[in-house]
């Protein structure tokens, strides 16, 4: 029975291997994409939380100062009562200045209140639109769910696929370095195997000895002194 070319075989087995880990990390994206959406629905979710606390607190200090102008506006009427009744031009003319103080300050906390009112209602529109900022996250959270559950499927499908090819073809790889190549592998994946072009390592882009080149082309295995992956002459697969 015939043995494939070693280089062919690490040829196909990087192809693998990156095929793998352009999987995996696909994988790896779909909790990140749905974390994402659930990230925004609560951040929607929050600016919901604070309008209506800004609404409540606007509300409050309405109700506190039409509470005081009230307060005041009986108390000009006590006032007046005593304008009313004074006995010199002296008073008289205290008791009026008290009353135009007062109206004064009525004035304006009337204008103060009319501008928390407007911001009620500001606020009323904006807390529609935030709602609404709720809904559509929510949406796209559920769409989002859905389109990474189909994908999930399909890609955990793919890679075992994928990895039982791989089972397949690593039983072409020499037993004498079997294990080495197991080793490398497990700890760096894709990158544990590297195409050698024009005499360079195209993993680290290292020029490689003559020495070397002639072990690789003698079908000998041969690992990068720079960057230490198993490497290989390319061929036509």
């Amino acid at each position: 029975m015939s043995q494939r070319p070693y280089s062919e075989v690490l040829q196909e087995l990087h192809r693998i291997h990156r095929q793998l880990s352009d999987l995996r990390s696909r994988l790896a994206r779909c909790p990140i994409r749905i974390t994402a959406a659930e990230n925004r629905v609560v951040a929607a979710e929050q600016v919901v939380v604070d309008v209506k606390e800004s609404i409540k607190n606007t509300k409050m200090t309405a109700d506190r100062k039409q509470l005081q102008l009230r307060e005041s506006e009986s108390k000009i009427g006590v006032i007046e009562g005593k304008l009313n009744a004074a006995n010199t031009n002296e008073e008289f003319q205290i008791f009026k200045e008290q009353i135009a103080a007062a109206q004064m300050a009525n004035s304006v906390m009337s204008d103060e209140i009319l501008e928390a009112l407007e911001k009620v209602d500001q606020l009323e529109v904006k807390l529609t639109e935030a709602d609404k900022g709720v809904l559509n996250a929510k949406e796209d959270l559920a769409k989002i769910q859905n389109e990474v559950n189909q994908q999930r499927g399909v890609m955990e499908t793919e890679l075992a696929r994928v990895l039982e090819i791989l089972e397949g073809v690593e039983k072409d790889v020499p037993p004498d370095i079997r294990q080495d190549y197991k080793r490398v592998v497990k700890a760096r994946g894709e990158e544990a195997l590297a195409s050698v072009v024009n005499n360079y390592c195209t993993q680290c882009n290292v020029q490689l000895r003559i020495q070397t080149v002639s072990d690789l082309k003698l079908g000998r295995p041969v690992f990068c002194s720079s960057c230490g992956a198993l490497l290989y002459l390319i061929d036509t697969i």
